[in-house]
């Protein structure tokens, strides 16, 4: 059986949780499992985690601070660029850690607000995108705001259709696979028409 420090079981356990849930999907993650896979006793993870959504939620609140984190490290000055840096990472984030991103963005977890860490990481990541998007638009912050969402939207969005893409290749020439496709080959280009256009509307 696996010997831990004091105090580290919880972080070791949230780490092997965060590499089975890439690796095999979160809803094949139990806390059971994550007991066998850490060579812990079953009743451990109990300790740190009551609930299998408390697993999860451990488990998101990773993934939006990596993402938080991958946000930071962009060094561009200029704001529009810059706001497409954050575009694509998102984008590369969603493409190679999609399991963890599925777990992020979908319902297991239910309310966020029942996990303050894991609230105030997730709340940090649209303020991230809010500030950086306030620094293009003179409107008031309510529009902005939307405006933000909108390109987020699209964003997140886009992880999907890039995600089918790359399973089902261009597909039939009369559906969307195809334009995906291209734009998946030049997000610099589409980033740049979609950020222009949300500034320049009234």
């Amino acid at each position: 059986m696996k010997t831990y420090h004091h105090g580290n079981l919880k972080k070791e356990l949230i780490k092997c949780a965060c590499v089975m849930c890439e690796r095999d999907g979160y809803t094949k993650l139990s806390i059971r499992s994550l007991a066998k896979e850490s060579k812990v006793s079953q009743t451990a993870p109990y300790r740190h985690f009551k609930t299998k959504e408390d697993l999860y939620a451990a488990i998101v609140k990773e993934g939006f601070d990596k993402l938080n984190k991958k946000m930071m490290s962009i060094k561009i000055k200029d704001s529009k660029n810059y706001l497409i840096g954050c575009g694509k990472t998102y984008i590369d984030f969603g493409l190679n850690n999609a399991n963890t991103y599925d777990l992020m963005f979908g319902t297991a977890v239910g309310n966020y607000a029942d996990y303050p860490d894991l609230s105030e990481s997730a709340n940090n990541l649209f303020q991230f995108l809010l500030s950086s998007f306030r620094k293009l638009s003179d409107d008031d912050d309510e529009i902005v705001a939307f405006k933000c969402i909108t390109l987020w939207s699209m964003v997140h969005g886009l992880v999907g259709i890039i995600r089918k893409v790359n399973i089902a290749g261009d597909g039939s020439k009369d559906g969307p696979m195809p334009f995906a496709n291209q734009i998946s080959k030049n997000l610099d280009f589409h980033l740049d028409k979609v950020i222009t256009g949300l500034v320049e509307t009234d």
